[in-house]
């Protein structure tokens, strides 16, 4: 399919549109009716679980219904709006968030939030992926490329506090748009190897985002958000830097960098510095056909039983099955 193609699809009335279009806009389609209502933060609403689309499925795509909104619900999946064309309102946990075109929004899961009405020229879509497409495939391809980036993911992961959203607006590159628009591509005309071609979008998806985020973090200062730039140091110091070392640069006492790092990454100094040199163990496995005794003494660990242990609880596999999926990767 092609892009032009693809737009004239978007913005024909689906069965759903037509429908809406001869309601009362505030009447719900009779599918609600088979969608559980919960008692959600002392507030009635729906329980989005998309069992029976994800059936074989990591990723589902889907362009909201136009002529009606979409109440407050909740959903157990991760999620992405995007504002193809014209405009959306969302309520987000009781707090309004206005998008236009090319905005794109990240759901966690288990955040209350709806859609209000939507005229012809708002084209929504949405990407619903399961939390396990997310830790274990991106966890698991990205991670080579440092704790910042596992940071984030980990952020909206399954072991995180699941009540945030992110919103990016419009970005000059236009990256975020073509990768949409191949997506749905894929998604309306299916052909050979369409699915795996989605999941690579996706990763091309997620990486722009992530790269959005961080370039959001390092840039804020009107919360004087220090984070970012301790992880950039452990990054860059990981062989090298101590507690104390880390709390002289940047002006903080070992107790209270300690705590601050625990509470905006959910791990400990040790932790995080355990985590980048296996980043960098990962590079090697996966650049490099250097032994995995030498990898390990190369990142700072002589005893090679505490090196597995670590890299298994931290990749959830051997050192060798990762450098295996790596190499098959590029087959």
């Amino acid at each position: 399919m092609n892009i032009k193609k693809l737009e004239a699809s978007l913005f024909e009335l689906t069965k759903s549109e037509q429908y809406h279009q001869g309601h009362d806009p505030l009447t719900l389609s009779e599918r609600y009716k088979n969608i559980q209502k919960i008692n959600y933060q002392d507030r009635s609403m729906y329980l989005f679980t998309f069992n029976s689309l994800f059936e074989n499925k990591y990723v589902i795509v889907n362009k909201e219904s136009r002529f009606t909104f979409i109440p407050e619900h909740i959903h157990t999946v991760i999620e992405f709006i995007y504002v193809y064309s014209g405009k959306c309102t969302q309520t987000i946990d009781g707090k309004k968030v206005f998008m236009e075109q090319g905005d794109i929004c990240m759901l966690d899961t288990n955040v209350p939030h709806s859609i209000a009405y939507l005229n012809e020229e708002d084209i929504i879509i949405s990407i619903e992926i399961r939390k396990e497409y997310l830790t274990q495939g991106f966890l698991n391809r990205l991670g080579d490329n440092g704790i910042i980036n596992s940071f984030l993911l980990n952020s909206l992961s399954s072991n995180a506090k699941h009540d945030q959203y992110l919103l990016f607006k419009k970005q000059e590159d236009n990256q975020i748009h073509t990768i949409i628009q191949n997506i749905l591509c894929e998604h309306y005309e299916p052909i050979f190897c369409s699915d795996k071609v989605i999941d690579a979008y996706m990763i091309l998806l997620f990486c722009e985002i992530l790269r959005k985020y961080k370039n959001q973090q390092m840039n804020e200062k009107k919360n004087k958000n220090h984070l970012m730039s301790i992880l950039n140091y452990i990054e860059d110091h990981c062989f090298t830097t101590s507690l104390q070392d880390t709390a002289d640069v940047f002006g903080f006492t070992p107790q209270y960098l300690s705590s601050y790092i625990k509470k905006g990454t959910g791990k400990s100094f040790k932790e995080l510095i355990i985590l980048q040199r296996m980043c960098q163990a990962c590079f090697y496995l996966s650049n490099t056909e250097m032994p995995i005794y030498e990898i390990a003494n190369k990142v700072g660990y002589d005893n090679l039983g505490f090196f597995y242990k670590k890299f298994e609880a931290i990749y959830k596999m051997t050192p060798q099955k990762y450098r295996e999926l790596k190499y098959d990767s590029l087959l």
